[in-house]
């Protein structure tokens, strides 16, 4: 008995596999949702590298002008994005972060410790199909929804839909309730417009979490520690702090 998968074969293999581990973890808990998300990682770096080849199927290696080609190791999934890139294809933020996410959460469950719960897998799933589905539809390499049926198809349109419909109110009420009036990145689930600035604070209303906001010493706007440096240390307890944007105006004058 032989089981063959081509590139696309097995990538939706995986992603039927990493829906149906989803449904169980909804019955036998944790342990499950931690297979879906491994199962969804992997569908997600044959899936792009299945765009590659739709450009040449030699691409998929490394080196494609090998003589033993079939030996030659094939490209892994920041190669694809990078190469997606380079054809014009534009990668949002958003969905690059997702990416990262999820492939630091693969690597932590298979090499080192981790921390889950099914909250946050519901949204990451959500947020991942979603994404799928928004990059499909504006390229119109893949419609990924034609590949699966029954049950497959109901998990994850229900996932899609469901995290939709939950984005876009956070959207809504993040509007109403920031000081500013407008919504703000979350630093957290990595979204835009979910955040309402509230003082010196960003509270997601997606993810609930909320991030400290630290003012730039030059410019004095706000932003999240990710963004900013230390420019000023002399005098502790006090340290001052500059954006990005206004550090590089300063080296660069």
């Amino acid at each position: 008995m032989e089981h063959r998968l081509d590139l696309l074969e097995n990538a939706i293999d995986s992603l039927k596999e990493a829906l149906e581990k989803y449904q169980d973890g909804e019955r036998k808990g944790l342990s499950s949702y931690k297979f879906a998300i491994l199962h969804f990682s992997h569908f997600f770096e044959l899936l792009f590298k299945h765009y590659v080849t739709k450009s040449h199927p030699l691409l998929i290696y490394k080196n494609p002008f090998s003589r033993k080609i079939d030996k030659e190791n094939t490209i892994g999934l920041w190669d694809a994005v990078q190469f997606l890139r380079n054809e014009g294809m534009e990668i949002s933020k958003d969905f690059n972060n997702d990416l990262v996410w999820i492939k630091k959460l693969r690597n932590d469950i298979e090499h080192y410790k981790f921390e889950l719960n099914a909250v946050e897998v519901n949204q990451t799933l959500g947020r991942l199909i979603r994404a799928t589905n928004e990059f499909n539809d504006e390229h119109g390499i893949i419609d990924v929804t034609k590949y699966l049926g029954g049950r497959h198809l109901q998990i994850y349109n229900e996932l899609g839909d469901e995290y939709t419909t939950k984005l876009y109110s956070s959207r809504i009420e993040a509007k109403d309730e920031s000081d500013d009036g407008d919504g703000h990145y979350c630093d957290w689930c990595g979204e835009s417009n979910v955040a309402a600035k509230k003082g010196d604070k960003l509270h997601c209303k997606l993810c609930e979490e909320i991030t400290q906001l630290i003012e730039c010493s030059i410019c004095q706007e706000s932003f999240s520690e990710e963004e900013v440096r230390v420019w000023n240390d002399d005098h502790p307890p006090h340290v001052d702090h500059i954006c990005d944007y206004c550090y590089d105006k300063i080296m660069n004058m």
